[in-house]
């Protein structure tokens, strides 16, 4: 479908300027004279069925009141004879045009008195109802209204009042069989005020027709609960008044109106009649309803019609004055659009669309210098990229640009060497489809290394060593990643620049290593223990006794088979935790018995140097999750190392405290110190601070590192403070488990705060 000509939207513009307002305000006054005509006609029906009911209730109180007369005859106080009694019974019934049946129950449901018009009732035809629905209810409620029945061809329904004594005492009831046809003959009546086919009739509680101008529906009991009027008020429970408009039964379009019967019986204290449910629906036919409204739509119709032609011609006279100059604009932007820069609008008028020319075409102007410097912008930044591409080339890292969408697009060649996949081939794709990264056997996610959520940022987001990574033809490289992003990213569409350092021949040859490691401390291991073994059996005296020198010569192989011994563990213990291997089996348990094993050791170690070892340790120590072993050995490296390296008559102190959520254990000591310059290579392998190297000759420089991986698998931590010359404090903090650490700290010890062991 092709483009709407501007002339032709002015046209269209313009009509409906004028014939939109129009339609809105007659829509809303016919709505509202609509709504005001059913309002109208819901409040007549609501009276018409108001005006019936009044006159059901007066008939109904009026049947109610003839009980109460008849319930005083037979009022023990009341002085008159029974046979009297009867005879004004007999006189009333035949009087009345509306009941054919008249009984007198006493107070234990026997009736006593029974009257009919067209049967003679004899002493043996009296019943007993004192276990009948009626007699109960009468009883309770004081009035009793059954429901319609036809007896004959003619319908009936019951009625009851109770008689009370002067006392308020329940003395018994009077029953009454109403002739119903005086209901039909007032919806009758009423009826006649409604245009036809409209009609006024009574329902029950369950929809069934107890009065109608018809009287088929009432002799076929026609249940009506399928019309909405009637359906709202099934069951009883419609309070209030109610409208609908619908099609009833016979097809005809009518607006219901629902009211609840209400009767007041004098005398009982009550404004509701118990038992009582019927309802009067009015039906007036929607034709006569609304016949006004229609008329006001076609009148509204017409001169609608009028106004759009009135508009339409006047749309097409001014529509032509405004739309050339602006189709001339069009026309102008459209060429422009074609690149044809030099094309300018020629609108001649000298209102707002004449300044419009002028300035597009001005724009025009200065949008051609534009594009033509833009387009030697363009050059530079090719040669730009050219020559970045040239240096990325020639860098040994593998280097992966991505974009916003983790595509990839830019691929030097180290990549490709690396991933064994061409450049051509991975541009455009995602990075998690050509690159797989693992961290031990777990892959790492491209949201890890280059999250999304990190515009803005300027440098590194990610940085990992020892990953490892697969090509396409299924070699292992072992790689460091780092992956960067600029400040600029975004608004240039870069995503992450991924920087990969090929490790694999150092982490192979590291690996070999390790090995070599492990495999020589393994060799060598057993037969250590063989000599130490021997030396043992030689001091205990099993091959003879030794004199003071031998004794002497034989010890001082003795600590250097253990040296070496505690050597060959430190390298099987590194050789592990470099492979992963060095397990960890944690437990809750007591952490004060693991450190007296450590000092009952270290006490005597102190004593040998000639080193004070001060104890403030609380009274009660709590539970933690440790590997005991682990721990053992760490707080055996740490103290062991504060003895070793302070000189004689120094002090070494160790304390214990819980601090927020964690359990510390200080050794501070009186020793040689570190130099600030080795502060970084303290927990790394291998390493001796210079000064305890030329002060002590023993010792492999693999403890601390083996001490703080353990720490790390604790999920604990090992810190330092030290100063040159003047001692070291070294601090050990494990988790406190939660159920431990919300006791509160630690309670003090009590007496004497501290042990020494002295030289």
């Amino acid at each position: 479908m092709g483009n709407i000509r501007l002339h032709t939207k002015f046209i269209v513009l313009l009509t409906g300027a004028a014939l939109i307002p129009l339609i809105v305000v007659s829509a809303v006054t016919f709505v509202r004279f609509q709504s005001t005509l059913e309002a109208d006609a819901s409040k007549l029906g609501h009276q018409i069925a108001a005006t019936a009911s009044a006159e059901i209730s007066s008939f109904m109180v009026s049947q109610f009141t003839s009980l109460a007369n008849i319930a005083t005859l037979y009022d023990p106080n009341f002085p008159i004879r029974p046979a009297d009694a009867g005879r004004l019974l007999d006189t009333i019934l035949l009087r009345s045009d509306d009941f054919t049946d008249i009984s007198v129950v006493d107070k234990d449901g026997k009736e006593i008195v029974r009257k009919n018009k067209l049967l003679v009732v004899a002493a043996g035809d009296l019943q007993d109802m004192s276990t009948s629905q009626e007699f109960a209810t009468v009883r309770e409620s004081g009035v009793y209204v059954g429901p319609l029945y036809i007896n004959n061809g003619r319908p009936f329904f019951d009625i009851a009042r109770q008689m009370v004594g002067s006392s308020g005492e329940f003395l018994g009831a009077v029953f009454a069989q109403v002739d119903a046809r005086v209901t039909t003959s007032v919806v009758t009546d009423i009826s006649r005020i409604v245009d036809k086919p409209g009609r006024v009739y009574i329902v029950n509680e369950r929809g069934v027709v107890i009065a109608h101008p018809d009287l088929s529906y009432v002799l076929g009991e026609k249940d009506l609960s399928a019309l909405p009027s009637v359906s709202s008020i099934a069951g009883g429970s419609m309070q209030g008044q109610i409208s609908f408009t619908y099609a009833n039964e016979l097809g005809d379009r009518v607006l219901g109106s629902a009211h609840p019967l209400k009767i007041e019986i004098p005398g009982l204290g009550s404004n509701d009649t118990s038992g009582i449910s019927w309802f009067v629906v009015a039906e007036q036919p929607e034709a006569s309803v609304y016949s006004d409204a229609r008329k006001s739509a076609i009148f509204s119709l017409i001169f609608a019609l009028f106004v759009v032609l009135v508009a339409a011609a006047a749309a097409v006279f001014f529509a032509g004055r405004v739309a050339r100059p602006i189709e001339a604009l069009h026309t102008a932007a459209t060429e422009f659009g074609k690149g044809n820069l030099s094309y300018r609008a020629r609108v001649e008028s000298h209102d707002e669309i004449g300044d419009l020319a002028q300035s597009f075409n001005t724009t025009a102007d200065a949008l051609a210098k534009t594009v033509a410097s833009l387009k030697n912008e363009e050059q530079v930044i090719t040669a730009e990229r050219n020559k970045l591409s040239l240096i990325l080339g020639g860098i040994t890292n593998a280097v992966i640009a991505v974009d916003l969408d983790r595509k990839i697009i830019l691929f030097n060649k180290a990549a490709e060497e690396l991933t064994g996949r061409a450049a051509d081939t991975v541009f455009g794709k995602p990075v998690p489809e050509t690159i797989h990264v693992f961290e031990g056997d777990k892959e790492i996610n491209a949201d890890e290394y280059c999250p999304s959520g990190a515009e803005g940022v300027d440098g590194p987001v990610f940085d990992k060593k020892d990953l490892r990574m697969q090509d396409a033809k299924g070699r292992e490289h072992y790689v460091n990643l780092v992956a960067g992003r600029i400040r600029e990213g975004k608004s240039i569409g870069l995503g992450c620049i991924l920087t990969f350092q090929d490790i694999t021949r150092e982490y192979l040859m590291d690996k070999t290593k390790r090995e070599f490691v492990s495999i020589a401390a393994h060799q060598l291991r057993t037969p250590l223990t063989g000599m130490s073994w021997t030396i043992e059996a030689l001091l205990t005296d099993a091959k003879g006794a030794l004199n003071d020198v031998q004794k002497q010569l034989i010890e001082r192989g003795r600590d250097t088979v253990r040296t070496m011994i505690g050597l060959v563990n430190d390298l099987l213990d590194v050789s592990r935790i470099e492979e992963g291997k060095f397990g960890i089996a944690i437990q809750r348990l007591d952490i004060g018995p693991v450190l007296e094993n450590v000092l009952v050791v270290m006490r005597k170690e102190a004593a040998k140097k000639g080193v004070e070892l001060k104890e403030e340790l609380p009274s009660a120590l709590p539970q933690l999750d440790i590997d005991p072993n682990k721990v053992e050995f760490v707080l055996n490296n740490i103290i062991d190392n504060a003895i070793k390296y302070t000189p004689k008559d120094g002090r070494v102190t160790v304390r214990a405290e819980i601090q927020a959520k964690e359990f510390v254990i200080s050794v501070q000591d009186t020793g040689i110190g570190i130099p600030a310059a080795e502060y970084d290579r303290v927990f790394t392998k291998f390493f001796r601070s210079k000064k305890a190297v030329t002060s002590f000759t023993d010792g492999s420089g693999l403890g601390l590192y083996v001490a703080k991986n353990i720490m790390d698998q604790l999920h604990g931590r090992v810190m330092f403070e030290s100063k040159e010359g003047e001692g070291t404090t070294f601090r050990i903090m494990l988790p406190v488990p939660d159920a431990v650490s919300a006791q509160g700290s630690v309670p003090p010890s009590v007496g004497s705060p501290s042990a020494s062991v002295a030289a």
